[in-house]
């Protein structure tokens, strides 16, 4: 009988509401990338035949890190990282640069690359209230350097809570590596390389997004458990 009644005593326990601060501390994300780029948003000068048959996106990479990380920014010069990332879709550089960030870095992200216009969805992942920042990044492709991301993105608002949602408008960026002027042109590694610009209005690109992040927060229903399961 004892035994019995400290089940049920445990169990509801386990049933109790979890604490405000313990649920806020952590928060579970997913992330939806949906690419508008095409002829009919970022119409090529030579036509329709000069734009890429091909357009697409390659794998998606980022990392969730605190305030002492910083993994790229426009007006400063792109890390060997970046550069890989935008000149020809690797991510193995990237990632290693976010493991160098050591404890900064709370976690990886990916995904996989997706024909242009096009969406896919990543796993779902955790950040914590120490690590709250995301960056994510992915080649536009084919290019000579061009790639669109966050980076440094907080998914708290200004009191420190959890966003439900967050929608990211994407503009294309020069990672400055690569003086190609076109999709498909040969590379070309300029004597000194340039800060990331943001491409939006120039070379081969409207005033239109390439598209959005969308960040969703996802909430665990916890269910009371019973002396049955």
């Amino acid at each position: 009988m004892l035994k019995y009644l400290t089940t049920i005593l445990v169990l509801l326990l386990l049933s109790l509401p979890t604490p405000a601060h313990a649920q806020n501390h952590t928060a579970l994300y997913t992330v939806t990338f949906e690419s508008t780029w095409s002829q009919q948003t970022h119409p090529h000068p030579g036509g329709a035949t000069q734009f890429p048959a091909n357009a697409h996106f390659s794998p998606l990479i980022g990392a969730t890190h605190n305030l002492s990380a910083t993994f790229w920014l426009s007006g400063t010069l792109a890390s060997p990282g970046i550069e890989r990332m935008a000149e020809t879709g690797g991510t193995a550089t990237l990632r290693a640069e976010f493991a160098a960030a050591g404890a900064n870095v709370n976690a990886i992200l990916a995904g996989a690359g997706i024909a242009s216009p096009g969406a896919i969805t990543l796993p779902a992942f955790t950040v914590q209230h120490t690590y709250p920042l995301v960056t994510l990044v992915t080649m536009i492709a084919p290019s000579p350097d061009w790639f669109v991301g966050v980076h440094g993105l907080s998914l708290l608002d200004a009191q420190g809570e959890w966003q439900d949602s967050v929608v990211v408008t994407l503009y294309p960026y020069d990672a400055g590596s690569d003086d190609g002027a076109d999709y498909g042109s040969a590379d070309i590694e300029p004597a000194v390389h340039s800060p990331i610009t943001n491409l939006s209005g120039q070379m081969l690109f409207s005033d239109e997004p390439i598209g959005t992040f969308t960040f969703t927060r996802l909430y665990q229903v916890h269910l009371p458990l019973t002396a049955n399961g």
